[in-house]
């Protein structure tokens, strides 16, 4: 059921719509966000989790727990089959997360929907905007 009033209406249970609730109900705004599917989605549609998207993600209480549940790699190589044609290193990163955490989509969701159920915040499924009227 709807809430009867909301600060801010987030529409999008993705890893932005969720992390902007979470950041949101940090600071005492009521967010409200819907989703038009009616259970989070299983698939993925991102697998990597890079430094600097963690740094800002710690500043919401979310990068602790993705680490716990990702797989940190300090590099990526590009090969051809048994040749290595570039490395890109992550562990000489300036940053507290010198790694790409491998970690699939919908972990990063539901470590984000953890958070904001923590803060009193929730999913409210399955419900589809379909207009908006702009007033004064």
């Amino acid at each position: 059921m709807l809430p009867e009033r909301t600060d801010v209406l987030v529409v999008g249970a993705g890893p932005t719509g969720l992390a902007v609730a979470v950041t949101l109900a940090r600071h005492g705004v009521t967010a409200t966000v819907v989703d038009r599917l009616a259970e989070p989605p299983v698939t993925s549609r991102a697998a990597v989790v890079h430094a600097g998207t963690l740094e800002v993600l710690d500043r919401i209480g979310i990068a602790a727990p993705l680490a716990a549940r990702g797989l940190r790699s300090a590099r990526f190589s590009v090969r051809d089959r048994d040749r290595v044609l570039l490395t890109v290193p992550f562990d000489r990163l300036p940053s507290r997360y010198p790694y790409a955490l491998l970690i699939s989509q919908a972990e990063t969701e539901a470590v984000l929907t953890d958070r904001l159920t923590a803060l009193g915040g929730r999913v409210l499924r399955p419900y589809e905007m379909t207009g908006l009227d702009l007033d004064g």
